[in-house]
């Protein structure tokens, strides 16, 4: 199993990293993450707005589907003007980061 946080960088206050005459957001909009997750396993989601994502926490059953979601979910959030910064952790740090979250500790 391998976990995937991913936070998207809300640019509506400081517009000037992205594109010309684009209109930022501060997140990926629910309905594309579902879209993208695929063989994945989401455990949470925090929203920045109704209907848009700022962070989301998932496993995928290997790294290879880790891997296609982290470069799809970038290229996605770059046509809707937010930066996804992207954290990925192996098998066995990922059970011990769930097990703490499962027993109320706190996620990265």
């Amino acid at each position: 199993m391998n976990l995937v946080i991913v936070n998207f960088e809300d640019l509506t206050k400081d517009p000037a990293g992205v594109r010309a005459n684009a209109t930022p957001t501060p997140g990926l909009p629910d309905v594309w993450i579902d879209a993208l997750v695929g063989t994945g396993s989401v455990f949470s989601r925090g929203y920045a707005a109704p209907g848009i994502v700022s962070t989301i926490s998932l496993t995928f059953p290997s790294s290879d589907h880790a891997e296609q979601f982290c470069l799809s979910v970038r290229e996605v959030a770059n046509l809707f003007d937010t930066r996804a910064h992207i954290r990925k952790i192996s098998a066995e740090p990922a059970e011990l980061t769930l097990r703490e979250a499962k027993h109320g500790g706190r996620i990265v």
